[in-house]
């Protein structure tokens, strides 16, 4: 019930809990949060940063 009204708490990239989350674009077009560890990996894969 949680996750219907709030979303999912994972990083689009490692699925680990959420902790000061960043907003990228993937390739599809949607909106994905991802942790401050995986943001290196992120910009290098060329998501694009909202």
């Amino acid at each position: 019930m949680f996750t219907r009204f709030f979303g999912k708490r994972k990083c689009f990239i490692c699925k680990k809990k959420l902790i000061n989350p960043s907003k990228y674009i993937n390739d599809a077009g949607a909106s994905v949060k991802v942790c401050q560890k995986c943001v290196p990996y992120a910009e290098r894969r060329a998501l694009r940063k909202i």
